[in-house]
């Protein structure tokens, strides 16, 4: 049966490494969000506890309630709460309507708009949100913005990271204006926080890691992590069948392709219903072992150049996501969670 395995070492590896490059002064939080990037949410769960993660970062109440027991620290990054729920779990605030659909005594972090201009308060608004908060009885746990320039690290990376410190002076300023506790600050995801970091420090209190803690960092500039990463997830297929073909045998919907040679080809069991890319004719796609999978793959199948019972179809999400001109977040993303999840230790 098609499976993932997941490499708890790779992630306890990731983790190590990464910790130890950004410094034992910044808390490392796990983000979660999306099935943990694809991988397994429950899984990934166990792994980031195992390494001692307190926070977490997941997409909406839903996640949040998966592993609501699991973390001191959640939030939900989207999305209000239906009923009850943990009072670890935070919601974030992009908007004032999200401030009046929360009950007294809910955890919040506001989200700021620091240069990505995408969501978030405006810094002209701080003040206004936060009595918003105060006077609804909110607690307010974490100010944060997302710098969506770190892949490049460019003079916006940094434009950015100047506004988002202006920004925490202003906090600062009203926390002692209307006697509030000083909230967490967080600003950078993996590559931000690897960019930083090689320059000497990180000024925030924790680092939201996702990508690169499942082994992958992608990022324009020279770096000592991204080769040393180790990917957690892989991909398998197993043979449903195996037939040998003529030469000028045609194969699949619409007979797209064509024999070149007499050959021994074998279909297995994953297609685009279980979030693997649907080959077309358009794209070159191998296997791990480099087997080329024949276009068209269908919702449940695809045919392959070889007759092994069982195929990585890959174990890199780039070599999958150079064939389809996307990234390797959405290759992993799309993996279906209703896939199988083998743990390797």
């Amino acid at each position: 049966m098609a499976h993932i395995t997941l490499s708890h070492k790779a992630y306890k590896h990731n983790f190590n490494l990464i910790s130890s490059y950004v410094g034992s002064n910044v808390e490392i939080a796990a983000v979660l969000k999306d099935n943990a990037y694809g991988h397994g949410l429950e899984q990934i769960s166990a792994f980031a506890r195992e390494c001692g993660i307190q926070s977490v970062f997941v997409k909406n109440y839903s996640e949040a309630l998966r592993v609501s027991e699991d973390f001191a620290h959640i939030t939900a990054l989207y999305g209000m709460p239906e009923g009850k729920f943990s009072p670890h779990i935070a919601f974030v605030v992009n908007q004032k309507e999200h401030i009046y659909a929360l009950k007294k005594g809910t955890k919040v972090e506001l989200k700021v708009n620091a240069g990505m201009n995408r969501n978030g308060v405006e810094s002209k608004e701080l003040e206004d949100f936060i009595l918003a908060i105060l006077k609804q009885g909110l607690e307010l746990v974490g100010v944060f913005c997302h710098n969506g320039y770190g892949d490049e690290k460019d003079k916006t990376f940094y434009e950015t990271q100047n506004t988002f410190a202006s920004i925490k002076t202003h906090i600062k300023a009203l926390s002692l204006k209307y006697g509030f506790k000083l909230p967490r600050f967080h600003s950078l995801s993996s590559s931000g926080a690897i960019a930083l970091a090689g320059e000497g420090g990180i000024s925030d209190d924790l680092v939201r890691i996702g990508i690169a803690l499942y082994g992958y960092l992608d990022v324009a500039f020279a770096n000592p992590i991204s080769a040393q990463l180790q990917k957690v997830a892989a991909l398998y297929a197993d043979r449903v069948s195996t037939r040998y073909l003529k030469k000028g045998a045609r194969i699949g919907y619409s007979g797209c392709t064509t024999l070149q040679d007499s050959s021994q080809i074998s279909t297995y069991d994953i297609g685009y219903g279980d979030g693997f890319f649907r080959v077309s004719e358009d794209h070159k796609v191998y296997t791990a072992k480099g087997y080329q999978i024949l276009p068209r793959s269908s919702m449940d199948c695809f045919s392959c150049l070889c007759s092994e019972p069982q195929i990585c179809v890959f174990d890199d999400a780039n070599v999958i996501a150079r064939a389809f001109h996307t990234i390797s977040y959405e290759v992993l993303t799309h993996l279906s969670p209703n896939l199988k999840r083998i743990i390797i230790k």
